[in-house]
């Protein structure tokens, strides 16, 4: 079967689907130069330029169409702005385009499983009734990588497109694929000359194993450590204080809001999740609450601890705890310095990698250094490929940005499987 390779990236579709021995990639398309000159490298197929301004036509009739579209619009991690964002988001009219020319027999389609929900489902019904109009049944399924057996968890959701409502509908998925399991440690290199730990981010791990160490914590369950909430008084809900009632209270780390003569300086004084509306955020609530508890047991430690804490980067200030409730070692676990705080996570699997920003680089915490490029090649099943890029950060990026190979075969593999019941159905 011949397919296409949409916004191609490292070529997740294409090695997924060649893996199988069943597909032939005829075109491909992907933006970033490098990415192209890759391409090329890897696959011997020249990758068009930009997808909007290639005319349907100058492709070549094809089987299957494969996108995994960008998703910076629909993630978390993005702006969440779905199918208004003036760029990325519209790229579906693009693939609709083509595939109302062409009519090929199936689409692939990748993303985030926002896209779902975005804009109340608006955009997933735009979709849907898009392709709907040009005779195509939707089917989906969110899958991560740990389902098939590989360490990461990395829900993405996995569209198929077919004209052959009855054939779509015997589709298996990921059923009745035997899985073998993966353990991280397997996938790992700990000969090379991996990427160290920064020492300053080195020095605010130390102190927090120091806060672990020290304060009497028997079990810590899955919640965040809120450093700024240890002598913190302030009202958790403040939009209806009144500037006199805000200065009996304390700011962050106790900080007092006495002499406070305006709403700005107030606010400098607070914590800077409380800023934008005026009080801590629903989410980290549970963890405000713990926070202050764990200083009312602790302040005599803590009061010394928070003097040694880096408050440079208000993210280094919180220990978002997803590891061990009994094993409170950082270097038990895997590590990830994210916006929202320090992570710690069990070592059986690897955060979802993404493609924001290399800040986020998962972190092994017995080796106290960051995953290497090769190791988060395995995880998405492109480690076979024969070239990479030379720029360390920039292959990051694109394999944020990848399609899981591995998915992409068994998937490809069901895919041929419907495939011959509709051919054999044509010659009844």
């Amino acid at each position: 079967m011949k397919f296409i390779d949409l916004f191609a990236g490292l070529g997740g579709f294409h090695q997924g689907l060649t893996n199988t021995g069943e597909f032939e990639c005829v075109f491909a398309s992907e933006l970033d130069v490098d990415l192209q000159k890759l391409y090329y490298k890897n696959y011997g197929i020249v990758a068009e330029g930009d997808i909007t301004k290639i005319d349907e036509k100058d492709i070549p009739d094809h089987d299957i169409l494969c996108a995994g579209f960008p998703c910076q619009p629909f993630s978390l991690a993005g702006s969440k702005s779905g199918s208004k964002c003036p760029t990325s988001g519209k790229l579906i009219n693009d693939i609709l385009r083509i595939t109302k020319y062409h009519l090929p027999q199936f689409i692939m389609l990748e993303n985030v499983p926002n896209i779902l929900t975005i804009e109340n489902g608006k955009f997933w019904n735009f979709i849907e009734k898009s392709f709907n109009k040009i005779g195509y049944k939707l089917i989906y399924k969110i899958i991560s990588p740990e389902e098939i057996g590989i360490p990461q968890n990395r829900k993405r959701v996995f569209i198929l497109g077919g004209r052959d409502e009855k054939a779509l509908n015997s589709f298996k998925w990921l059923s009745g694929i035997k899985v073998v399991k993966q353990r991280l440690s397997s996938l790992l290199e700990t000969n090379r000359n991996n990427k160290q730990l920064e020492p300053e981010k080195m020095k605010q791990l130390n102190c927090w194993q120091y806060l672990l160490d020290e304060c009497n914590i028997a079990r810590l369950p899955s919640i965040s450590i809120v450093a700024p909430e240890f002598k913190a008084t302030y009202p958790l809900d403040f939009q209806n204080h009144s500037l006199e009632d805000m200065r009996q209270y304390r700011g962050a780390y106790g900080i007092s809001l006495k002499k406070c003569q305006s709403w700005n300086e107030v606010m400098a004084k607070l914590p800077s999740y409380t800023r934008k509306t005026n009080r801590a955020p629903e989410w980290l609530l549970r963890s405000i609450r713990y926070s202050r508890d764990l200083y009312s047991e602790e302040s005599t430690f803590l009061n010394r601890w928070v003097l040694t804490l880096d408050k440079r980067y208000n993210s280094w200030q919180i220990l978002e705890w997803r590891g061990y409730s009994e094993k409170l070692s950082l270097s038990k676990h895997i590590l990830q310095f994210r916006a929202s705080g320090i992570r710690v996570l069990k070592r059986e699997k690897i955060p979802s990698l993404i493609a924001m920003t290399p800040t986020q680089i998962p972190i092994i915490g017995s080796e106290m250094r960051y995953i290497s490029s090769i190791e988060a090649a395995k995880l998405q099943h492109l480690h076979s490929l024969p070239y990479t890029l030379d720029n360390e950060t920039h292959f990051f990026k694109a394999l944020g940005n990848a399609v899981n190979a591995k998915i992409v075969e068994l998937l490809g593999r069901s895919v041929m499987e419907i495939n011959t019941i509709t051919s054999l159905r044509g010659t009844l």
